[in-house]
């Protein structure tokens, strides 16, 4: 378990629209890193960049420029449903508005409200967006936005509960085969959790809590936050 030798993982949690947070938490991390040099690091978000939030277009346009250290993006279930929405799902729509997507349209200068059929992201953006990653592997970890069904091989769990699973994920014991490094679930403290076959990152940035970052080296786990 763990991670080999020279490398180092850096994770953060849901963003949601906390541009703010999201530039100084990656100042701190810059800083870690400068403190600590390692070989090998690599910075994984877990997804949820849009909706709720501030500034969702700000917190993607950061991502999109960003080069402090190798990066992966990956899928969030607002990602996934803001999609099928600008793809014209008319389920979709609606649940992108009930969950946060009016404050992402707006933050384009899209109206929520309006018509659907303006509702258009700029092309590098919309193609951002869709080459997220639906999760990654790094030594003995596996990073994903909400969970793991239980009992379901890697290989082949579903794509539904790989960015939206809560139950039965949250109260199993089972052994994934590596630690699941997840968010999605707001921690109900605000702090990180830890359990032995799971660690959640979501500290609720968004509704006031800070933005955290797991640092994982060997077998060794450390927090940055940005309050």
């Amino acid at each position: 378990m763990g991670l080999p030798p020279g490398e180092r993982v850096y994770a953060i949690g849901d963003i949601h629209g906390c541009l703010d947070q999201l530039a100084a938490l990656h100042a701190t991390i810059r800083a870690d890193l400068l403190a600590c040099p390692i070989a090998r690091p690599l910075l994984i978000h877990l997804g949820d960049y849009i909706d709720r939030g501030p500034d969702s277009a700000g917190v993607v346009r950061h991502l999109m420029r960003y080069r402090g250290l190798p990066t992966i993006n990956l899928m969030g279930n607002h990602e996934h449903t803001a999609l099928a929405a600008l793809a014209g799902e008319g389920a979709a729509c609606a649940d992108w508005l009930a969950y946060g997507g009016d404050a992402a349209l707006r933050s384009w200068g899209l109206d929520p409200v309006g018509s659907r059929a303006d509702w258009h992201l700029p092309g590098a953006e919309h193609a951002w967006l869709q080459a997220l990653r639906p999760h990654h592997v790094a030594g003995g970890y596996i990073f994903v936005h909400a969970g793991l069904r239980p009992g379901v091989p890697l290989a082949v769990q579903s794509l539904e509960d790989r960015l939206r699973i809560r139950r039965p994920f949250l109260d199993s014991n089972a052994d994934f085969g590596a630690i699941v490094v997840h968010g999605h679930t707001p921690t109900r403290g605000r702090e990180p959790e830890r359990h032995a076959n799971r660690v959640n990152l979501d500290t609720g940035a968004v509704y006031g809590g800070p933005l955290t970052c797991g640092v994982f080296e060997g077998d060794r786990l450390y927090f940055l936050a940005a309050p």
